[in-house]
């Protein structure tokens, strides 16, 4: 049986950073949370069965190596939400 599933809006900046931000409990929520929280930046929605940051963080992580197959890509740092903001304000 698999557990409830939440949903994450996945970003990058202009200089390929990474950015992963809680959406929601439903897919609508998490687009709408896009939507205005990346004001024109291209964003996928995520689905991952926690609430947690650090765990969502580590699905995102292993995705990453499956399709590049680099650790170093895969480890790169990931922005969250206090990293959008303040790339926000920085690009405004």
């Amino acid at each position: 049986m698999r557990g409830r599933e939440y949903y994450w809006v996945a970003t990058r900046d202009e200089e390929g950073k990474p950015y992963l931000i809680f959406g929601g409990a439903s897919e609508s929520e998490a687009r709408q949370k896009g939507l205005e929280m990346l004001a024109g930046l291209d964003f996928e929605i995520k689905r991952y069965p926690t609430r947690d940051l650090a765990t969502a963080s580590s699905y995102f992580r292993g995705k990453r190596l499956e399709q590049t197959n680099s650790l170093k890509q895969a480890g790169k740092r990931i922005g969250h939400d206090k990293s959008v903001n303040r790339l926000k304000r920085r690009n405004y």
